[in-house]
């Protein structure tokens, strides 16, 4: 079952695939709520999330104005490379090889974001400039795609929150790697509170 809420989006997931992997709450397989209904909302979360500006983003919601149709089907790939995006990640966290069919959706994005990227000089080495259809309703898509082959050929630790109504995945900073919960405030606090009731019932 899954709904629409308009809330704030979070960003906890501490890489920008993740944070994408995250703009749908809840459980996966279970009940879920959705962050992007819409392509104004994909639009809203991209200009937070630093992948474009606000005049980029004036830009492309008047664009999808006058093409919705299209608009609706970058919405609809969008959904389908953020749950490519999770399923990958859910089996890193688990140990586990991400199944061919999640891949292949992030290399179709990927090789499209490479396709536009050069090498350039900066003030003391070397980087990369990457380049976008300034046109394109979907440009969001690409450094996404990028931070998601950027992480999974990185040793840092993906974990998915343990919360019983959480699939919010997070990148595991904590020197110990013992870190359980998507954020301390939320998930956390509920497991800490419902700990101590159980505590308080058995001691009755």
């Amino acid at each position: 079952m899954s709904e629409t809420r308009t809330r704030d989006f979070e960003f906890i997931g501490g890489q920008l695939c993740l944070d994408f992997a995250n703009t749908l709450g809840g459980l996966r397989g279970g009940d879920t709520y959705e962050f992007l209904s819409n392509y104004g909302q994909l639009v809203a979360w991209s200009q937070l999330a630093g992948i474009i500006t606000g005049e980029r983003a004036t830009y492309l919601l008047q664009r999808a104005e006058q093409s919705p149709a299209e608009a609706a089907a970058v919405l609809v790939s969008a959904r389908t490379f953020r749950e490519a995006i999770y399923g990958i990640f859910a089996a890193v966290a688990m140990g586990a090889q991400p199944m061919e069919p999640h891949l292949s959706v992030l290399n179709a994005e990927l090789g499209k974001a490479l396709a536009g990227g050069r090498i350039i000089s900066t003030a003391d080495s070397f980087g990369w400039e990457w380049s976008s259809d300034a046109h394109a309703l979907d440009q969001m898509l690409g450094p996404i795609a990028r931070s998601a082959a950027e992480l999974l050929t990185s040793p840092r630790l993906v974990r998915e929150c343990m919360s019983a109504t959480c699939s919010w995945l997070f990148i595991d900073q904590t020197k110990n790697h013992r870190r359980r919960w998507c954020t301390a405030t939320g998930c956390g606090n509920v497991a800490k509170v419902r700990r101590y009731r159980q505590r308080h019932s058995e001691n009755k």
